[in-house]
C-alpha cells in the first residue's frame, strides 16, 4: 500500500491503520502514516469498514475526535495488542478537556496534531509531511495561487489570471507542486495551510472551523470574498518540512517498538 492508494485491506491482520483512505479529499488520503513507514506490514482501512479482529489499531491521522472516542470504546476489551493515535485532531482545551484526557488514556501512544496540547499530549503533526511529493518541488512561478476545499467554502472560487484548484480527487504530486508554485497560497483547506507552511510559502487562510487555529503557526485569516484586499498580510514561516518529518520519524520508532513492527 502506498500514498494515493484507493483500495483498502481489512481482512484479519496483525495491525491496521484506520483513516479516511477512500476520501475524495487528497489531504485525508495522505494522512495515514503506515503508507510511509510500513507499507508492507500494516493494512489500511476506512472508518466505515468492518475490521476482522486486528491485534493492533493505528488511528490516524486527522479523523474527527468523536471517531477516536468511538473506536477507543469499541475496542477497549477486544484488542490483543495496542491502540495508537497518530497526528489526530482533538478539541481545544476547555469544556472537553476531561473527555480528551480520558480518551487519550485508553491509547498506548497518543499523538495529536493540535499544538495547543503539546504540554499535556505528544505533538505529532500530520504524517502527510512524509509524502515523497515534497522531495522535489518547483520554485514559485506565480505571485498567488488559490487552493480551495472542495465543498466548505463555495464562495471561494476561481479568479481570472490566478491559478486555482480544489482538493477533490487530486494526486499528491500535482497538489504539492501547485502549492509550491505560489509565492503566496490563499487556501480554505487545512492541509493547504499545512503544506504551504512545510514549504515556507506565504499563507492566507479562509477557515471554516476551529482546526485551523490548532497549527503551531496559525495563519492570517480572511474570508471567501475579502482575501484580495488582505494579500499583503499573508505570513511566511520558516519551512517546517524537515522538523515535522523528524517528529514523525521519532514517533514511528515508538510505534514500531510498541507494535513490534521491525521484527
Amino acid at each position: 500500500m502506498h500514498e494515493d492508494a484507493r483500495t483498502e485491506t481489512a481482512t484479519a491482520t496483525k495491525t491496521v491503520n484506520v483513516y479516511h483512505c477512500h476520501a475524495d479529499n487528497i489531504g485525508d488520503r495522505l494522512c495515514g502514516p503506515a503508507q510511509y513507514f510500513w507499507p508492507d506490514k500494516v493494512a489500511t482501512a476506512d472508518f466505515a469498514k468492518t475490521l476482522a479482529a486486528p491485534e493492533n489499531l493505528i488511528l490516524g491521522g486527522g479523523q474527527v475526535f468523536g471517531q477516536l472516542s468511538a473506536y477507543a470504546e469499541h475496542y477497549k476489551d477486544s484488542l490483543a495488542g495496542a491502540l495508537i493515535a497518530w497526528g489526530v485532531g482533538v478539541p481545544d482545551k476547555g469544556k472537553q478537556t476531561a473527555q480528551v484526557l480520558d480518551v487519550a488514556s485508553r491509547f498506548a501512544l497518543f499523538g495529536t496534531r493540535h499544538y495547543g496540547w503539546r504540554d499535556t499530549l505528544t505533538f505529532v503533526p500530520c504524517a502527510s509531511c512524509m509524502s515523497a511529493a515534497f522531495d522535489t518541488v518547483p520554485e514559485p512561478t506565480h505571485e498567488v495561487v488559490l487552493y480551495a476545499h472542495r465543498r466548505k467554502t463555495p464562495e471561494f472560487t476561481a479568479e481570472e489570471g490566478v491559478p486555482f484548484i480544489t482538493n477533490r480527487n487530486q494526486s499528491a504530486q500535482s497538489v504539492i507542486d501547485f502549492i509550491a508554485s505560489g509565492e503566496t497560497v490563499v487556501t480554505s483547506s487545512y492541509h493547504g495551510v499545512y503544506w504551504a507552511q512545510l514549504l515556507g510559502r506565504k499563507v492566507l487562510c479562509i477557515p471554516y472551523n476551529r482546526k485551523f487555529s490548532t497549527l503551531q503557526h496559525p495563519a492570517v485569516t480572511t474570508t471567501e470574498t475579502s482575501w484580495r484586499s488582505m494579500l499583503s498580510l499573508a505570513k511566511r514561516t520558516e519551512p517546517l518540512l524537515d522538523a515535522y518529518r523528524e517528529i514523525n520519524r521519532r514517533f514511528a520508532v515508538q510505534v514500531a517498538e510498541r507494535l513490534e513492527l521491525d521484527d
